[in-house]
């Protein structure tokens, strides 16, 4: 039981850095598009 309710956390910690990585990501992303889209214009 001890060892389900760790798993349970590092499952949960798992998650939450995945989501902050992927949201990190999607930023660098936009910025990415944008600064392309600038340089096209110039």
């Amino acid at each position: 039981m001890f060892q389900q309710f760790i798993g349970d956390g590092a499952n949960i910690f798992i998650a939450i850095v995945a989501v902050i990585v992927g949201f990190a990501t999607a930023l660098g992303y936009v910025d990415f598009l944008k600064v392309k889209k600038e340089q096209k214009k110039d």
